[in-house]
């Protein structure tokens, strides 16, 4: 049995009041107590909105009453106070529903009225929504699945289709074909690896082959040659300068590179750029005009002099951040390393770079004696020759080389003797000085 909204509000559910007159909210169409009611603008006759919608549709907007155009409004206060006073029984009155409910709250009670016919899962019975619940608890035919070894069975055939047996084997029979699927995708691995392994095999020693004819040929040296032939390089922020060779050029940098990130003073691209706070120029931190009070004074006298001068000159260069334009063109350039004349392939970016080189290993050049790696920069320890021959007589304890470190060891205290002496010499004559100048009478004056 379905709902009013469906069978719509017959007269025989009507329980009270006895007095009231149905012919005022009876709908002309379904001959039924009107329900959600709408009206005629024209003629102001109720209709159910469900009827009107139906009628509507056959009759191309013509009102029932024979109006010109049927207009929809809402329904006249006084039919509405007619409803609502209504007590009207509930529709699952058949099933064993006794409820008698007003007009308002009959749709309300309809949804939720326990004895609205439900149909089982399983056995597909039409029950009463209160017995659901406790039927299908008990219904033979209610179909599970097991969350273990996913088998589909009825509660009726468990004891056959599904006991404890059947669900381990099911589960051992699920992990014996995971496994073996497992395994064949490793053999496949191993079988993929082990090709691998042989191309890379087979390239490797036909690169080896390449290799040793371009040596024999002498297009290529070998990895001693190489290393000899680092050269010593300083670094970007040391040579406080970058070349635009080294932009590494794609679509972007292509875009971004242009004659504003180039120093009109040294015609590099900036590094650390400033600008002036008074015309605006931009140039590399080293290339701000510097010097003492005369030489700016002397700047600016012969700045006022020109005739010719620059409208972007000023005279004097009062130091701020450069532009954030400039500063966003510049962090999106790619450049090389500095060191890559000694083998280096990193790129990074103008950010990145100075932390890179910081840490550069190809900055390291090796000693043309011991060919233990060494280092200018600033924190880096200091490769003397005492260190270069006590490594090569550990590394190779000859004669010669216990011989050589005799020498070096000798040169080396003769070496501290002198400079010991010369601090002497230095201090006695710096002391016969002050004594000269203590000593001699400087020529008087005579007097007029």
């Amino acid at each position: 049995m379905t709902s009013t909204n469906e069978v719509e509000l017959s007269v025989e559910r009507i329980r009270g009041p006895p007095t009231i007159d149905f012919d005022d909210i009876t709908c002309l169409i379904c001959t039924n107590i009107v329900w959600k009611p709408v009206a005629c603008q024209t003629c102001e006759t109720p209709f159910c909105s469900t009827c009107i919608i139906k009628w509507l549709s056959r009759s191309e907007d013509a009102c029932p009453m024979r109006c010109d155009k049927f207009i929809q409004r809402s329904c006249p206060r006084f039919i509405l106070n007619k409803l609502s006073k209504l007590q009207i029984t509930c529709i699952y009155q058949m099933n064993g529903c006794k409820e008698v409910i007003t007009y308002e709250a009959l749709e309300k009670h309809e949804t939720q009225c326990g004895y609205q016919p439900q149909q089982c899962s399983g056995c597909q019975s039409v029950i009463s929504k209160n017995d659901l619940q406790e039927h299908e608890t008990v219904c033979p035919l209610i179909v599970f699945t097991c969350v273990d070894c996913k088998i589909i069975y009825k509660r009726g055939d468990a004891s056959v289709c599904h006991t404890d047996i059947i669900c381990l084997r099911k589960q051992l029979q699920e992990l014996r074909n995971e496994s073996q699927g497992e395994i064949r995708r490793r053999n496949q691995e191993l079988e993929q690896s082990q090709q691998n392994k042989q191309q890379l095999g087979e390239l490797r020693e036909l690169l080896n082959e390449q290799v040793t004819s371009l040596m024999t040929c002498g297009i290529l040296a070998n990895n001693v040659d190489v290393a000899i032939k680092r050269t010593q390089i300083k670094s970007t922020v040391e040579i406080k300068t970058l070349d635009p060779t080294r932009i590494v050029f794609d679509r972007r940098s292509h875009a971004i590179l242009t004659e504003r990130l180039l120093c009109s003073k040294c015609q590099t691209i900036f590094w650390n750029p400033v600008s002036c706070a008074t015309c605006g120029k931009v140039l590399c931190k080293t290339c701000c005009p510097r010097g003492n009070t005369l030489s700016r004074m002397m700047r600016s006298f012969f700045h006022a002099r020109s005739k010719s001068s620059n409208s972007n000159d000023c005279r004097r260069f009062e130091e701020t951040s450069a532009p954030s334009s400039i500063m966003d063109a510049l962090t999106a350039l790619q450049v090389r390393c500095a060191y890559a004349p000694n083998g280096c392939e990193v790129i990074s970016s103008y950010g990145d770079l100075e932390q890179h080189e910081i840490q550069c290993e190809f900055e390291n050049i090796p000693c043309q004696l011991c060919r233990l790696p060494t280092s200018n920069r600033k924190n880096a320890k200091k490769h003397t020759l005492q260190e270069c021959f006590q490594y090569m007589q550990n590394k190779n304890p000859s004669q010669i080389q216990q011989q050589f470190m005799i020498l070096l060891n000798t040169i080396h205290d003769a070496q501290t003797d002198i400079s010991r002496i010369q601090s002497n010499i230095d201090r006695a004559i710096t002391r016969i000085d002050e004594l000269d100048s203590t000593c001699v009478k400087k020529p008087t004056t005579a007097h007029t």
